[in-house]
């Protein structure tokens, strides 16, 4: 059946007026496929792990297939003209080279738009990859094994300028093996990167032996480089460094669209490293904290809004004889298990009565089980945000024990010893009380005992009050002579002293200082008696031993205690002062032993004493050396 002509022309011009609506819509949907890519590829470039810019990537993609069936339509639909009997050849032709233009720049619009869509599929995987970690370690291996990758290069090195220092300092250097390059053996021109960092632009090269701006670059020539690409890490319009990538065996080997494809993943590179710094100085400041809340002396204990324990530091474990993971997570109730120390009353009132107020209660002294008695003062903040919004408490113990224990023993230190010994060694004692056992200690002494002769002639020839009064005068030049050697007066016994030596602190020459103490003291005494009347003259004794005693506090545990020493060589020694003859010194055999380089004496001679079996040994001291 043949086909009308005016049938056959109405049908063509419906056919070409089916083709011009394709081609309105067909750059309709190019304008909006070329906002989607500004809006995608350009201004959210770095954020593609966002949901709302995957969303619009995928419209990107959807955008860009419609228009390609779109000119698939088109192609078919001027086909079917050309086909049709007594079609006007002409216009079909014009039709049809129209139509071959609309193609060819749409294919050509189509495969760009296809690469820069799997390259953005690319950047899309990659910042998934660089925000899986905020290892700084991890993230600088990751960005640059993914830029050696993403742009075809033989090698790469990454620097970082130091935010402290502000020096650009050597990172991490790889190459296409995905294998670490020393700092050494990457021996590149840094001038390249410092450019590149202090200008902020990106540096691209496909044949750096030929290029005349890198000539000057020693190393550059020097190992061949050929093609070279160089783009800075900017973020928060702040450029931390620079990515350096190269090749010494390929000339052009990068092309613009390696750089803009390299720009566009340090844009999101950039932002991953800087995380990574935060994340990594975060936690040292983090680990910093823990390391002084971990070595406060204080106990340190803090809650949230609810009650509920937060931290609980050593400190406050060691002064409450708590397990620390039996703290931790529960309401500060918890604490009613102390109910002597007030504290479940002391963090409510915090609550109820401050904001931002300090609670400084009365130091409270009790007992606690494993410790017995301690002395605490409790500090108690209520911390409140800016809307002034409870958040939590803070609780400081402040442990004196310690500090009251060690003065009470200083108390005990100067109320035994300020009487008989040098105020030096009372310091000594309290700056070292463990030096100290006033329980009592076996060890080896040296006394010095000295006795008025004619005490009883004097009693009979003087008030008891002038008597006295003489006793003290010459006592207390004898002190001062023990007081110089730093020995320890430890009796008077009416007319009569008792000092020893090497304790309550350690001497090591307590045998010459004994020596010289007794010495001194005759030497005192006759200077004294130059300017008093012959008839006030008083003579003394004095006998020097060295050997084994027991020191230590003597007398009732409430009462009087006084410091002494109890031995046979106490007896020894006042045995040698009772058989001195007037204003002169024995000293024993084992005194003398320790001391004869010191001394001058005279003859040794046999001396029986009571309750020894034999005789001493003793000899006159004469002088010192």
């Amino acid at each position: 059946m043949a086909v009308s002509p005016d049938w056959s022309w109405k049908t063509g011009n419906e056919l070409r007026a089916i083709g011009e609506t394709l081609v309105r819509i067909s750059r309709a949907l190019h304008e909006h496929t070329h906002k989607l890519e500004v809006a995608v590829e350009g201004r959210y470039a770095s954020e593609g792990t966002d949901p709302r810019v995957r969303l619009l990537t995928d419209s990107l993609y959807m955008s860009r297939m419609a228009d390609l069936e779109l000119g698939r339509l088109n192609q078919a639909l001027q086909q079917v003209l050309q086909a049709q009997p007594g079609a006007d050849q002409n216009n079909a032709q014009a039709l049809n080279n129209n139509f071959e233009r609309e193609r060819e720049a749409l294919a050509t619009h189509i495969s760009t738009l296809t690469r820069q869509h799997n390259e953005l599929e690319t950047l899309y995987g990659i910042a998934q990859a660089l925000n899986s970690s905020l290892q700084l370690d991890e993230v600088l291996r990751l960005v640059m094994d993914r830029v050696i990758e993403v742009v075809n290069a033989e090698r790469g090195f990454l620097m970082l300028v130091n935010p402290q220092t502000n020096e650009l300092e050597f990172t991490i250097a790889r190459d296409k093996e995905a294998r670490t390059i020393s700092e050494s053996a990457f021996n590149i021109s840094r001038s390249t990167v410092k450019r590149v960092i202090q200008t902020r632009q990106a540096l691209l090269s496909d044949d750096a032996q030929m290029d005349s701006a890198l000539r000057a670059s020693e190393s550059i020539m020097a190992y061949n480089i050929r093609s070279i690409m160089c783009v800075p890490l900017i973020v928060r319009n702040n450029c931390i460094g620079a990515v350096y990538v190269d090749s010494r065996i390929n000339a052009n080997l990068f092309g613009p669209k390696h750089r803009d494809l390299l720009i566009t993943f340090c844009n999101q590179a950039a932002i991953a490293i800087d995380n990574a710094r935060l994340f990594t100085q975060v936690n040292e400041d983090r680990q910093y904290m823990d390391n002084i809340f971990h070595s406060i002396a204080n106990g340190v204990i803090t809650t949230d809004a609810t009650g509920t324990i937060k931290t609980f530091n050593p400190a406050a474990a060691a002064i409450l004889g708590l397990n620390i993971q039996n703290i931790i997570g529960k309401h500060y109730s918890i604490f009613n298990i102390f109910p002597q120390l007030g504290l479940v009353d002391l963090l409510q009132r915090a609550i109820n009565q401050h904001d931002h107020g300090t609670i400084v209660p009365n130091s409270i002294d009790c007992e606690l089980p494993g410790r017995g008695i301690v002395s605490l003062t409790f500090y108690v903040s209520s911390l409140r945000d800016q809307q002034h919004a409870h958040v939590g408490l803070a609780l400081v113990i402040d442990d004196s024990t310690e500090l009251k224990r060690s003065k009470a023993q200083a108390k005990q230190i100067r109320r035994i010893f300020e009487r008989y010994v040098h105020p030096n060694v009372v310091e000594q004692l309290i700056k070292d009380p463990m030096a100290l056992n006033l329980g009592g200690e076996t060890k080896e002494i040296s006394v010095v005992f000295a006795d008025i002769r004619g005490y009883t002639r004097l009693s009979e020839s003087m008030a008891p009050e002038e008597v006295m009064n003489l006793i003290n005068r010459y006592l207390k030049i004898m002190c001062e002579a023990i007081w110089e050697e730093e020995g320890t007066l430890t009796a008077f016994q009416g007319d009569a002293l008792m000092a020893i030596f090497n304790a309550p602190l350690v001497q090591r020459n307590h045998a010459l200082r004994a020596v010289r103490a007794a010495w001194k003291m005759r030497l005192a005494v006759q200077e004294y008696q130059h300017s008093q009347p012959q008839e006030l003259h008083v003579s003394f004794g004095f006998g020097v031993n060295t050997g084994l005693a027991t020191v230590g506090n003597v007398g009732s545990l409430d009462r009087m205690q006084n410091y002494t020493a109890i031995g046979d060589v106490v007896n020894v020694a006042s045995r040698l002062q009772s058989n001195a003859s007037d204003n002169n010194i024995l000293i024993n055999e084992s005194t003398f032993i320790q001391v004869y380089r010191y001394v001058q004496v005279g003859a040794a001679v046999p001396l029986q004493v009571k309750n020894k079996t034999g005789p001493l040994t003793v000899r006159p001291l004469i002088g010192l050396l």
